[in-house]
């Protein structure tokens, strides 16, 4: 059996918001955080008013007072 290193980063995986409407689609399916991360994602405005996420910005947390 291997063994594990107890300090292994852990991560997870986030979809995007979905477009608002059916007929746009995103070119990102997916993008994965580590626990410290967050995702602020970047929409496009069409002229009719519908939106799509076309890209992301990591944003890394910030420590909070007392942890």
């Amino acid at each position: 059996m291997k063994n594990l290193n107890r300090n292994t980063i852990k991560t997870r995986v986030i979809c995007p918001p979905p477009p608002s409407d059916s007929y746009l689609f995103t070119s990102i399916y997916s993008i994965t955080l580590r626990a410290d991360q967050d995702v602020e994602w970047q929409w496009l405005e069409l002229p009719d008013g519908n939106r799509v996420v076309i890209d992301y910005k990591i944003i890394e947390r910030q420590a909070t007072e007392g942890n």
